[in-house]
């Protein structure tokens, strides 16, 4: 392991977020928050100082790096990045003085969850709300992605952490250099942002305008406002969000082979027709649902009750785009939906978007290539001596890919099982009550959950971080938040956030021993 090449990378990012802290203080003082200015300015140079010390020390050991290093870097990276990132929330006024809230609010950022330790987010100044949103822009498209496209100084090591930071079981490329790649990636997502800033200014501000595109477009689910999207009030806005949403949670390959290539045969892509056709169909499915419980009250007993099939539609179409893509954003509490209506959207939250995307979940390729898959054994126990091979978009899936995807779904499951089990015994009060902790006083206050809601809380805590989506279920509902979560449980979730963004291989290889040897 070339340990003084990673942490040149690593100083060479601080730098880049350093430059990048700049923006929110301009927006300080743009708006005249100055209660901001010296929490960004020692931000600013504690980040810098921290980067020049690493690249200065060790600029002359920089050298091509290899897979398991450039694993290794893009795993340490994010860790690193959100702990400086957070330095502005822990020394502001108005911020979080409680050093782990603020690293786990940071860590939801720029890992575009969404979960948020907050009760009141409409307190934080003008700055510290920018910054906010501007982690989650950051981390949507990629922070390591952002330093390959404007300082393209790693060579053919660049490839390798492109490939590690990169969602999916494939890592397509735009041109064959990967800097030409990012940059073209980074300026098709600012288009896209700007596009939406447009269209939302004239409803909502400059201001909320530009930091809802900026969660929008990461689907990271940041909002300027406690109520979140539902605060505007505005069948517009729903709209234009939505479609935003499910632009982001398609391939960005395919959106600029479309734009700028051409090519109009882009969005028949198999993975991206799935997605659609999916998106659609719970749409509909659940208007209908909503639409029974409106029109027989009697017999529901859930509040969430709607005044027509048009407002069905609007909170139906926009909770499903908002967790199918892993946005977060909120419209309706639809933890008070119907049973059926909760399992559809938590099946939706943890197959996710589209590889490519600035999506979490598992992905719909890999959903795809599992059931293909699966018929496929069906088959060939009807038919053992029949040759069936795997195709999506007219091309065989390689074997190696199968296996790539099979492992990361079991691998997925057991961690997502094992952590279901272990937030489960964090959260319950009953354990360790008796011995009179802090954290037995915290899991009993957990936010609207009831002592039989401790294991739907756990369920939904684990299943929103894991996929990147925020907002979860019981105490970690859609009108709930993250506060009263353990000690012990926000650490789980913290390393949960960094699994679901970096698809779990990048952060388990700094653990594995063998990483480390020469």
């Amino acid at each position: 392991m070339r340990v003084r090449s990673l942490f040149a990378i690593l100083g060479l990012l601080l730098l880049v977020l350093s430059g990048v802290m700049l923006i929110p203080l301009g927006v300080s003082w743009f708006m005249e928050s100055k209660e901001d200015y010296p929490a960004f300015l020692l931000s600013i140079a504690i980040t810098f100082t921290v980067g020049a010390v690493f690249w200065i020390l060790n600029l002359n050991n920089l050298k091509d790096i290899r897979v398991r290093e450039a694993f290794t870097v893009v795993g340490l990276s994010w860790v690193m990045v959100s702990f400086f990132g957070a330095l502005p929330f822990w020394l502001s006024p108005s911020g979080i003085p409680n050093l782990l809230d603020a690293y786990f609010e940071t860590m939801s950022g720029f890992t575009t969850t969404g979960a948020t330790i907050l009760k009141d987010v409409e307190v934080l100044s003008p700055g510290l709300l920018f910054w906010r949103s501007l982690t989650q822009w950051l981390g949507g498209m990629g922070f390591v992605l952002l330093t390959l496209a404007v300082m393209p100084l790693l060579g053919s090591g660049g490839v390798h952490m492109y490939r590690a930071e990169i969602p999916g079981p494939t890592k397509e490329k735009l041109t064959p250099r990967v800097t030409q790649t990012a940059l073209y990636l980074w300026g098709l997502y600012l288009l896209f942002t700007v596009l939406e800033i447009l269209m939302l200014m004239p409803a909502i501000g400059w201001f909320d305008a530009i930091t809802h595109s900026l969660s929008t477009l990461s689907t990271g689910g940041f909002s300027t406002k406690n109520a979140s999207i539902a605060a505007f009030d505005s069948a517009y806005v729903d709209a234009v969000v939505t479609v935003f949403m499910l632009l982001a949670s398609i391939n960005f390959v395919l959106h600029y082979r479309f734009l700028f290539q051409f090519q109009t045969k882009s969005f028949f892509d198999g993975e991206c027709r799935f997605f659609i056709g999916v998106a659609l169909t719970s749409m509909l499915f659940i208007t209908a649902v909503l639409t029974f419980v409106t029109a027989y009250p009697a017999k529901s007993q859930h509040p969430e009750i709607y005044s027509g099939l048009g407002e069905c539609f609007r909170v139906a179409s926009f909770q499903v785009a908002t967790l199918f893509s892993g946005c977060g954003f909120v419209t309706a509490d639809f933890d008070h939906w119907p049973n059926i209506c909760r399992v559809l959207l938590a099946v939706l939250m943890m197959i996710g978007g589209c590889a490519g995307s600035t999506t979490g979940g598992v992905k719909v390729v890999r959903f795809l290539t599992l059931m293909k898959f699966s018929l496929r054994e069906i088959a060939l126990l009807i038919r053992p001596q029949a040759v069936i091979s795997l195709k999506l978009n007219g091309n065989n899936i390689e074997r190696e890919v199968v296996s790539r995807v099979l492992g990361f779904l079991a691998l997925w499951l057991l961690l997502f099982l094992l952590s279901v089990a272990l937030m489960s015994f964090i959260i319950d009060p009953g354990w360790s009550s008796e011995a009179g902790s802090l954290d037995a006083v915290e899991a009993s206050k957990v936010s609207g959950a009831q002592e039989d809601d401790h294991l739907v809380t756990a369920f939904g805590a684990t299943l929103a971080t894991l996929t990147n989506v925020g907002p979860g279920f019981g105490g970690v509902g859609p009108m709930e938040n993250y506060a009263d979560i353990p000690v012990a449980g926000k650490v789980l979730l913290i390393l949960l956030m960094l699994l679901g963004r970096l698809e779990i291989y990048a952060v388990l290889v700094i653990f594995l021993p063998f990483t480390w040897r020469r």
